[in-house]
C-alpha cells in the first residue's frame, strides 16, 4: 500500500457525493474507471464534501496520466524522514474501532512513494510533508487494512463516520483530540495526493488513509480516506 507523491494524481470526478450506507460518502459513478482519466480529471473543481481544491488543465492532466504509467516504475534515491525535533508522535487511538496503535515516522521509498509501515500493527506519519499535531495546519496517516493476511491497524477505517474521536499523542506527554468530518473511498489511480497534504488551507486536521476495496491479486483498487478537524481546547 503506497501512493505517488506527485500532486498530478488528482481526485477522480466525485466533485459532486451522495451519502453512502454507513454514513459516508461514495462516488456518483458507480465505476470511473471506465473513462480515461482526462475525462474524468476535467470535471473536477472543489470536492463538496472535504473542501480540498482540484486545479485542472490540460499540463496537470498530461501530468497525471505519466504519472500513473510510471507507477512504481522509476527508481530513484529513497529519501528517509528528517530527525525527530525533540520530541515526536507516539501513538493514535479510535476509540469506537479499538485502536490504540503506535505511530512511527517514514520517509519516501526509492520509486518516489510515500514509505508505509511493514507491519499490521503500526501507523506512519511522514514528517517532511505534514505538520505535527497542535501545530495549526495537517498531519497525513497511513497504515494497513492487512498484512500478509493479518488485519491491520486501519482494518475498519472505512466504518468512521462524522462525529467520531481520533486521538493523536506525543511522546512528550501532550494529545490532540479530532472528530471525523469525512469518510470517502475514491480510485487509488486518481488520489490528489497533493490536496490530501497540503489542500485544506486555514484548517488544523488530521488525515487518515488505509487500503479498501477487493484485493486482486494482493492489490487493492481503492482507498479509504479520512479527514478530521482537531477539538478545540
Amino acid at each position: 500500500m503506497k501512493w505517488s507523491l506527485a500532486a498530478a494524481i488528482a481526485i477522480t470526478a466525485v466533485a459532486v457525493l451522495r451519502p453512502a450506507a454507513g454514513g459516508h460518502a461514495a462516488p456518483i459513478d458507480a465505476d470511473p474507471r471506465q473513462r480515461g482519466i482526462g475525462e474524468q480529471l476535467r470535471y473536477i473543481g472543489r470536492d463538496q464534501l472535504t473542501g480540498m481544491p482540484s486545479p485542472v488543465d490540460d499540463r496537470f492532466i498530461a501530468a497525471v496520466e505519466h504519472d500513473v504509467e510510471r507507477y512504481g516504475k522509476d527508481e530513484r534515491p529513497a529519501v528517509p524522514p528528517p530527525p525527530a525535533e525533540g520530541f515526536d508522535v507516539a501513538s493514535i487511538a479510535i476509540p469506537r474501532l479499538g485502536v490504540n496503535a503506535s505511530a512511527r515516522r517514514f520517509g519516501v521509498d526509492r520509486y518516489g512513494r510515500l514509505d508505509v509501515p511493514q507491519d499490521s500493527r503500526t501507523v506512519g506519519w511522514n514528517p517532511a510533508f505534514t505538520d505535527l499535531p497542535g501545530r495549526g495546519g495537517e498531519t497525513f496517516f497511513a497504515a494497513h487494512f492487512e498484512y500478509q493476511g493479518v488485519p491491520g491497524v486501519f482494518f475498519r477505517l472505512s466504518t468512521l463516520v462524522a462525529g467520531d474521536a481520533v486521538t493523536v499523542s506525543l511522546s512528550d506527554g501532550s494529545s490532540y483530540v479530532y472528530r471525523v468530518t469525512s469518510t470517502v473511498d475514491y480510485p487509488l489511480g486518481v488520489i490528489d495526493m497533493g490536496a490530501l497534504l497540503f489542500g485544506r488551507e486555514g484548517v488544523e486536521g488530521i488525515t487518515l488513509m488505509t487500503c479498501s476495496g477487493p484485493a486482486n491479486e494482493g492489490e487493492y483498487a481503492m482507498r479509504t480516506v479520512v479527514l478530521a478537524e482537531r477539538v478545540p481546547g
